[in-house]
């Protein structure tokens, strides 16, 4: 459902979460909650951010600047939370692989796929 949700505020987003879903065969019905989260979610942010920056600035341009800053803003706090969750990731496998630690095998720690995700 986080997926749902994150993949909203995307370009595009709508869509190539359905197509997602679909391939991967999720359930109808969770899918229509986390689609119906999502929707109410991003019109709220949206609606939200135009008020308060047309409220905030008389100016329709500044109004503009303000919602485009906030947007990068919650965005950058976003990536950083993903960032901190991936090196905490990291250091708790160097943990486990620690020197004195004999290095497991693929068996041994549940047979683990490689991970899309790269260290940094």
């Amino acid at each position: 459902m986080p997926f749902m949700i994150a993949v909203r505020f995307l370009p595009s987003g709508r869509i190539a979460g359905a197509l997602a879903c679909g391939v991967l065969h999720y359930p109808l019905r969770k899918y229509l909650i986390g689609a119906g989260l999502a929707e109410s979610l991003w019109a709220t942010y949206s609606v939200g951010l135009g008020y308060l920056g047309s409220a905030a600035a008389g100016n329709p341009f500044y109004a503009a600047a303000i919602g485009i800053g906030v947007s990068v803003l919650v965005a950058a706090a976003g990536a950083a939370v993903q960032w901190v969750v991936h090196r905490r990731a990291l250091r708790a496998r160097a943990a486990r692989r620690a020197p004195g630690n004999p290095p497991r095998t693929d068996r041994e720690e549940g047979g683990d796929q490689a991970s899309s995700i790269t260290a940094v």
